[in-house]
């Protein structure tokens, strides 16, 4: 538990701080210090300057050291949206809420940091079940505002435990106070009127459901009566703290008109209406501001039994909600109201997405090790697989030449092939020619057997002897008949003498004639 924190709030025309203290009895105490900052002077508005009056201020009232600080973005600065999603999986949510929030803002993602907060369940009318959907309150910081804003904190040799945005604190005053046992209504619309703006929190079922920030605060009111009565900013803002509402209703109408179209849109949307109202910041000592504003709104103004008495900080409410930080002074009411711990921290944030740079840098390291390790395996896979293929192409190589040697006998070497084929064609066609001892031709010789068969008789050679020009051949035909054609066919021939048939007989089998035929060759 942190013993004491101490919410900034740094204003155009104040610096307001308060110091939450809880001891550990439990005992809480709380400290309000305010510096008035003087308004339309050039000089007063320059960074150097502001940040040497906030030092002097932390100073003088010994806030260095004594805390944890926190401070706030205005609404203006931050787009936020409630959006609704049919599930609750908080890890299904943290990836989707960034793409959805893409299509809603005008900037890139790597330039804002996203912030989420998942709201409290609804009751669903019939039997008090939760729904299953989920609504959720999603913020994004453009990167450069929250730099600017540290960068002013560390000018003034400050450095913020958390950056929130000013409407939620509004929701954490509210929250405290029903802690502290007060009839906060559940539907409520709270209203800061500041110096130079107004932030509105609207609050639905407890939950904040609506952020937003009007251009529109007490200097221009002020600035609006200067020029009515014709005096200095000072004493028209003297004669402003004695007027009464009624006298500056019409210089109201502009936040007004600001306020009803945020109300009616969101009333609209949800087909529900918001029942009370609650005025704070510095604008609010106004007289009657705070029923006449709830009047125009059409809304219930609260009171001391609703919680927002005298002892409510109405004018440090922004101070005292950072204060109260859930993040970083744990709330009593914590465990047991539901929702009580709905807090942003975009430094948390930007912290985050400064470590997600830095594991993406790690990342992208790892990469390049990771591609330069591949691309060393893959040149000696490379280099392997060469080698490999080498040997293996020198042992088929070898393979080759042995079995073309086996083929066409030792000292022939492969890619002759054709010329191996023809030199041993020539060697065959020699060893037929020398048959008959002088060169006959056998091949031709039978091709001319073949030529004179008759037609239609056919032919089977069971034995061929050549000797010289006498050929004896032994077949079978199917008839005696055959036999003679077969004769015949040879006398009438000049290429053939001596024709001869003998040994006509029938064979084993059916239409099966079996001959001797001799006969003599005459060569050309």
């Amino acid at each position: 538990m942190v013993a004491d924190c101490i919410g900034l709030d740094i204003g155009q025309t104040a610096f307001k701080a308060v110091r939450f203290r809880r001891r550990l009895t439990g005992r809480e105490s709380v400290e309000y210090f305010y510096l008035p900052v003087p308004y339309g002077r050039p000089e007063h508005s320059e960074p150097a300057r502001r940040t040497a009056m906030l030092r002097n201020f932390l100073w003088q009232h010994g806030l260095y050291g004594s805390g944890e600080i926190v401070t706030a973005l205005p609404c203006q600065d931050v787009f936020i949206r409630t959006l609704s999603f049919p599930f609750r999986d908080a890890s299904k949510l943290a990836q989707v809420v960034p793409f959805e929030m893409e299509n809603l803002i005008p900037m890139p993602l790597e330039e804002v940091t996203i912030g989420s907060l998942l709201l409290p369940s609804r009751q669903s009318l019939e039997g008090g079940e939760k729904a299953k959907g989920s609504d959720v309150l999603v913020t994004a910081a453009p990167k450069s505002k929250i730099q600017e804003h540290l960068g002013f904190m560390a000018s003034a040799d400050l450095n913020p435990s958390a950056i929130t945005i000013d409407g939620m604190a509004l929701f954490s005053v509210s929250q405290f106070l029903k802690e502290e046992g007060a009839q906060v209504p559940g539907d409520m619309a709270i209203i800061d009127v500041g110096a130079s703006k107004t932030t509105l929190c609207l609050v639905h079922e407890g939950r904040p459901v609506l952020l937003r920030t009007v251009l529109w605060g007490g200097n221009h009111l002020t600035l609006a009566l200067a020029v009515r009565y014709a005096c200095s900013f000072a004493e028209a803002e003297r004669r402003k703290r004695a007027m009464a509402v009624q006298e500056v209703d019409a210089w109201l109408e502009p936040v007004l008109k600001e306020l009803r179209v945020s109300l009616h849109a969101y009333e609209g949307a949800v087909h529900q209406r918001l029942t009370h109202c609650w005025v704070s910041g510095g604008g609010s000592k106004l007289k009657e501001l705070s029923g006449h504003m709830a009047h125009q709104l059409g809304l219930l103004p609260v009171g001391p039994r609703q919680g927002f008495g005298l002892n409510c900080p109405r004018a440090f409410s922004i101070a005292f909600g950072l204060a109260i930080h859930p993040n970083i002074v744990r709330p009593r009411w914590k465990s047991r109201l539901a929702g009580s711990g709905l807090a942003l921290d975009f430094k948390t944030g930007g912290e985050s997405s400064s470590a997600t740079t830095d594991f993406s840098k790690r990342d992208r390291r790892l990469a390049l090790w990771g591609g330069l390790i591949l691309a060393v395996l893959a040149f000696v896979d490379l280099t392997v697989r060469l080698v490999l293929k080498d040997s293996t192409v020198k042992n088929l190589k070898l393979g080759i030449q042995t079995q073309y040697e086996q083929t066409f006998g030792p000292g022939a070497s492969p890619g002759e092939e054709v010329d191996q084929a023809r030199y041993r064609v020539s060697e065959l066609e020699k060893g037929l020619s020398l048959v008959d001892g002088r060169g006959y031709n056998v091949l031709a010789g039978l091709a001319e057997l073949v030529k004179h068969m008759p037609p239609g008789v056919p032919l089977k050679i069971r034995d061929l002897t050549i000797d010289g020009t006498d050929v004896h051949l032994e077949g079978e035909t199917t008839t005696f008949d055959a036999v003679e054609k077969i004769k015949q066919a040879f006398e009438t021939d000049e290429a053939f003498h001596d024709v001869s048939i003998s040994d006509t007989r029938v064979g084993a089998v059916p239409n099966q004639v079996v001959f001797r035929l001799t006969y003599s060759v005459q060569r050309p």
